[in-house]
């Protein structure tokens, strides 16, 4: 069977021209001080020559294409900077343009990595701040499959205002510092999809090594696709059964009812919200449903309908202009906080001068209204040429039902879906689907944002991230491969993330990987914290200090070393630990101890140097000590570098003084 991505076409055997991969699109970034091997598909037996164009004494490469049409040239390493040009002549000659050579990484993981620069907290600055030519992106398109691919359906995009808002957010903040500090073009690959498991992402061969259930999991997943409808059909019944008992419905619309959609309908003492806005940042700490409204001045003679566009709204939304219902994502809509608002409005309800856009929103849960950025929200004409109206800025907004807060807890009882209405979950799936066709693009190493939806899983995790590591070292071929990863952020979930936390960081012991936690800039009520900026430069601080040479650079928080205790008191030793404080005013939290008898009571703590003292009236032989060891933990300990303390626990098996 020919591989379907080499350009072949059934019956005669007819042969595509030449193509290369999606890889190496114009703007591509390859990776500086080594060649670099481009591969595509032509004619069986077709000899193809590489070389780079403006490049004084560049040596030619040459290949011949395999009986399957495949083939893999080596493009010699180019000084850093560019732009280049790159000619392959088989067939036909294909010229790929704009190349930078420079620092390439990977970006993978789940929907924190996945999460892009327009939904966070900085998102018009770093949308202002954009124009960056030498620094790219390519989005790997999210797909789940049973085989090994050989391509994607992607292209390179330059970082600019126009394109920013939908790249990775942690990838684009680290990619942005790392071509601050290193004056160097930056290339990221980011092949993401959210709420998928470590399992997705491991091949097959490498999973079996450390778990013996694959097969069996494979298996079931080849019977469930046999008796998909039926299943399918039980699943959404548990699954709508769970959503009834966990989150609130909507209630009754008494908003449109009230006239709050209509044109006429005076909204003088509603409230005032500079949008976007997530509404619990403001003062509103409840779940519920608030309607937004605003008035906008419009020519007379349009012509033309209008596209309404308002960006992602968590969590459901009914629009409507001038009263009228244009479009909605209503309660139940799969994934709705993520999507963004388009609606048309028909011409036959637009008027001269005044015009009101209202909007329902309905939150079930985590935080509710406007994710943004500005930039998203404007109106224009669907056809022609016309000035684009920014719907950014201050709308009235009132509060038609108030839900209490939903606390993320509930998901420790959520009905996993089995593996055919899930197969991005599936053993080897997203190995095949989306990093087998980065194999073997030349990269420094590999940055990963995931563990949420394996925190149920903690026991295993260790053991399959580490083989995911190795796998991934292994298919790139490449030594070293850094790898460096995020420990989860704070967020109140089902009890087991510090043993997931705990699980990750056993992956230290990986040669060239390294790891900063997020515990500190989470949101309880939020998966998805906005803050990415922080995140994507705690790991660029750690690849300049590890990867890039800058041994003086602290890159990394508090790390407990070793214990001592004496009589009731328990000394902590510490690891990049200068300057060792509290993030907030008093002695630091955080630290429980316990005594044989398991019970954790909380610690006084006080600290000495590199060192911290514990000390509870509770406890007068404590045998136990653990720091930050909650979803959500309320820990302030940091060192001058304003990173935080790594969680821990640990029994105290040491002598006593």
């Amino acid at each position: 069977t020919l591989p379907s991505s080499c350009g072949y076409e059934k019956g005669a055997i007819k042969m595509s021209d030449l193509r290369l991969s999606a890889l190496f699109s114009d703007h591509l970034v390859l990776q500086r001080e080594r060649d670099n091997p481009i591969w595509g598909w032509d004619r069986p037996g077709q000899r193809l020559t590489l070389r780079v164009l403006g490049v004084a004494g560049s040596e030619l490469r040459q290949a011949v294409a395999a009986a399957d049409g495949s083939f893999t040239l080596s493009c010699p390493a180019l000084p850093a900077g560019g732009p280049y040009e790159i000619e392959i002549m088989g067939s036909q000659t294909v010229t790929v343009r704009d190349v930078f050579s420079g620092e390439v990484w990977l970006a993978s993981g789940q929907s924190n990595m996945e999460w892009p620069v327009g939904a966070t907290r900085d998102a018009e600055q770093a949308i202002e701040r954009a124009n960056l030519p030498a620094l790219r992106q390519i989005k790997i398109p999210r797909r789940a499959s049973r085989i090994p691919e050989r391509d994607a359906d992607a292209r390179w995009e330059v970082c600019t205002p126009r394109t920013v808002a939908e790249f990775s957010a942690v990838a684009h903040f680290f990619a942005t510092e790392l071509h601050q500090r290193l004056n160097l073009p930056i290339g990221i690959i980011d092949a993401t999809w959210g709420g998928t498991s470590v399992d997705a992402w491991v091949s097959t061969d490498a999973l079996s090594e450390v778990d013996a259930s694959v097969p069996t999991r494979l298996a079931e997943l080849d019977a469930q696709a046999r008796d998909l409808p039926r299943i399918r059909e039980a699943y959404l019944e548990r699954l709508s059964a769970w959503e009834r008992a966990s989150f609130p419905a909507d209630p009754p619309n008494l908003g449109f009812a009230r006239g709050y959609a209509n044109l006429d309908f005076n909204d003088r003492d509603w409230r005032v919200l500079e949008l976007p806005a997530l509404w619990q940042r403001h003062g509103m700490q409840f779940n519920g449903v608030v309607w937004f409204r605003r008035e906008l001045e419009l020519p007379s003679g349009s012509e033309h309908d209008l596209w309404l566009e308002l960006g992602a709204i968590d969590d459901f939304d009914h629009t409507y202009f001038n009263g009228t219902l244009i479009g909605s994502h209503p309660d139940k809509t799969p994934n709705a906080f993520q999507l963004k608002r388009r609606y048309r409005v028909p011409r036959a309800l637009i008027r001269p001068g005044k015009n009101v856009i209202a909007v329902r929103v309905f939150d079930h849960f985590g935080e509710g209204g406007f994710v943004g950025p500005r930039q998203a929200m404007f109106i224009e004409a669907a056809q022609g040429a016309s000035e684009r109206i920014s719907l950014a800025g201050p709308w009235r907004i009132c509060v038609e039902h108030e839900i209490p807060l939903v606390s993320g807890e509930i998901f420790a009882s959520w009905p996993q879906a089995p593996l055919a209405l899930a197969p991005e979950s599936a053993p080897g799936t997203l190995f095949n689907g989306m990093l087998s066709p980065l194999f073997p693009y030349g990269i420094r190493g590999a940055i990963w944002y995931q563990g949420e939806s394996d925190a149920d899983r903690h026991a295993t995790y260790a053991a399959h991230f580490r083989a995911f590591i190795r796998d991934l070292r292994r298919h790139f071929a490449q030594d070293p491969l850094w790898f460096l990863f995020v420990q989860l952020a704070g967020f109140r979930a089902s009890g087991t993330w510090p043993m997931l936390r705990e699980a990750q960081a056993s992956a230290l012991s990986e040669p060239c990987a390294g790891m900063v936690t997020a515990i500190d800039i989470g949101e309880a009520r939020d998966i998805h914290p906005r803050n990415k900026r922080e995140v994507g430069s705690r790991l660029a601080r750690l690849a300049r200090a590890k990867v890039y040479g800058e041994p003086t650079l602290e890159a990394e928080g508090p790390t407990f070393e070793h214990m001592q205790v004496e009589a009731a008191r328990v000394t902590l030793h510490f690891s990049h630990a200068k300057g060792l404080r509290s993030r907030t005013p008093g002695a630091p939290r955080g630290f429980e101890v316990a005594a044989a008898d398991g019970i954790f009571h909380e610690a006084s703590a006080r600290i000495h140097g590199d060192e911290v003292s514990l000390e509870c009236a509770a406890v007068p032989e404590p045998v136990a000590v653990r720091y930050a060891w909650h979803d959500d933990p309320d820990a302030t300990l940091e060192n001058e570098a304003a990173l935080p303390a790594l969680p821990f626990r640990a029994q105290l098996a040491v002598t006593r003084a």
